[in-house]
């Protein structure tokens, strides 16, 4: 037993001594031990502001309950800050200076009651995060690496004076238009209670308020604001909670958000940013210039069988789509639309036609263009040929123009078939007056040629062409063939012996 115990005091010796040894000989690995804040449970507490901190994160854990709302699984190794807020404001964390990519986020409640800080979250190189605080509430901030589990870490906290125009009560007067400002949405931060606008997609992204006073005449406004992911919407109504949506544009749109100002109303105009996005935005407000729509009518000479076609278009994208109403002149009307509209006159004339249009934000514009109609119509109402003759033989050909709207000079002309062309054969012009009933005939002689009692027929064709710059509006019965002319050799004479 004696020999026993002198045994384990051995090597209990040698074993504080291996110990010792490792601690002070070189090329012993010792794990680094991971930050005292590596926990919720075991947070920095921040006590005071302005608060600057640095430590060295390189053997941060990750605990199984860190909240993943923010980053998701990107991080590997996470730190906790928490500060309870004294009053009420805005708080701002960073992580600049920090030696690797970081993620960022506040949260409140408990261990296993963690939620998220609406819209307190970014991540990069410098991320931080603007959020309004609430005196009493704890909020907990984690700290993740992304590109490494950790390193040499900066982890800063302030207060910061909000935008002046941050909350509705204190928004900015517009008293002059045209009217530019350049928020800082940086110091800005969504307000309880703020109404909703179908133009964001997350309603607590940062945002500043404008007014627009009552007025006692109408007025078209255009709201734009430049950015990226910003966002502009119209409100009407005197309080926050009354206010409702009348007009917005969403984020990187070329169309501004227009509206039409109503006499003793007052207007609200809210700029929302991006969270992860800062700026520079650009706000305007300004009279919409004044509609002045480009009318196109074709053809601008037209006929009783031709569909003209009426288009309105804009070059200015805040005026499309247009609205409004066609007047064509001859007591029919229809309705603007995207398309070309077509209408047909019954008679010719010249018609004034009225376009009256609308712009989406209520603006309009009258635009009066002329369009003559004028018809002139001639056809071939009858082409005679002989049936038969002989090769020498010289026949009439008569072709009967009618014409009942104006006096026209015509001409017609002749032409045979040969091969496989058509050759020209005869052309006689001939003044044929308007007439409701009755024909001009246009006489023709034809001698038929060796040619054509080889081929054994001839077919020919009739032309009616008007005088330029007249214009048959009805072409298609200017033209007539005929069935084609048997055609024989020359008669023999017998000759008496």
């Amino acid at each position: 037993m004696l020999f026993s115990l002198r045994s384990r005091g051995r090597i209990g010796v040698v074993t504080v001594l291996t110990a010792a040894l490792a601690a002070v000989v070189p090329g012993v690995a010792q794990a680094a031990a991971p930050p005292a804040n590596d926990d919720f449970d075991a947070a920095a507490a921040v006590t005071s502001l302005p608060f600057t901190t640095q430590e060295d994160t390189g053997a941060a854990t990750k605990a199984t309950d860190d909240p993943l709302w923010c980053e998701g699984y990107a991080t590997t190794g996470t730190v906790w800050f928490s500060y309870t807020a004294t009053q009420d404001g805005l708080l701002r964390a960073t992580t600049a200076g920090s030696d690797h990519r970081t993620m960022l986020s506040a949260n409140t409640g408990p261990r296993g009651g963690v939620q998220s800080v609406a819209d307190a979250c970014d991540y990069g190189s410098a991320p931080a995060i603007t959020f309004r605080a609430t005196a009493g509430t704890t909020y907990s901030f984690l700290v993740g690496g992304l590109d490494q589990p950790g390193g040499a870490l900066t982890f800063a906290l302030d207060t910061v004076a909000p935008a002046p125009n941050d909350a509705y009560g204190t928004a900015e007067p517009v008293t002059t238009l045209p009217f530019t400002s350049q928020p800082d949405l940086s110091v800005a931060a969504a307000e309880a209670g703020e109404p909703e606008s179908s133009c964001v997609d997350d309603e607590g992204a940062p945002s500043v308020w404008y007014s627009y006073p009552a007025s006692d005449a109408p007025h078209a406004l255009s709201a734009r604001v430049e950015g990226t992911d910003a966002t502009v919407t119209v409100y009407a109504g005197s309080s926050l909670p009354e206010l409702t949506q009348v007009a917005c544009a969403r984020p990187n749109s070329v169309r501004p958000a227009l509206f039409r100002t109503s006499p003793g109303t007052g207007y609200a105009i809210r700029v929302t940013g991006a969270h992860h996005g800062y700026g520079p935005f650009r706000f305007t407000l300004a009279e919409t210039p004044p509609l002045n729509p480009d009318v196109s009518v074709y053809p601008s000479s037209a006929t009783v069988f031709d569909n003209v076609g009426f288009s309105a278009s804009s070059w200015n994208d805040i005026d499309r789509p247009l609205g409004g109403t066609w007047d064509f002149g001859d007591g029919t009307t229809a309705p603007v639309g995207t398309d070309t509209v077509y209408h047909r006159y019954a008679a010719d004339g010249v018609y004034s036609v009225t376009l009256h249009a609308t712009s989406p934000d209520g603006r309009t514009a009258t635009v009066t263009r002329s369009v003559t109609v004028t018809t002139h119509d001639v056809g071939i109402a009858k082409f005679v040929v002989p049936s038969s003759a002989r090769q020498g033989e010289s026949k009439p050909v008569s072709v009967d123009v009618t014409n009942t709207r104006y006096a026209e000079t015509v001409t017609v002309v002749l032409s045979k078939r040969s091969t496989n062309y058509w050759t020209e054969v005869g052309r006689l012009t001939l003044q044929v007056p308007a007439r409701a009933t009755g024909k001009v005939r246009f006489p023709f002689a034809y001698t038929f040629t060796p040619d054509d009692a080889l081929a054994g027929k001839v077919a020919f064709r009739a032309e009616a062409e008007l005088e330029y710059p007249s214009a048959d509006a009805l072409p298609g019965d200017n033209e007539a063939i005929s069935v084609a002319t048997t055609v024989k050799p020359p008669a023999t004479r017998i000759v008496a012996v």
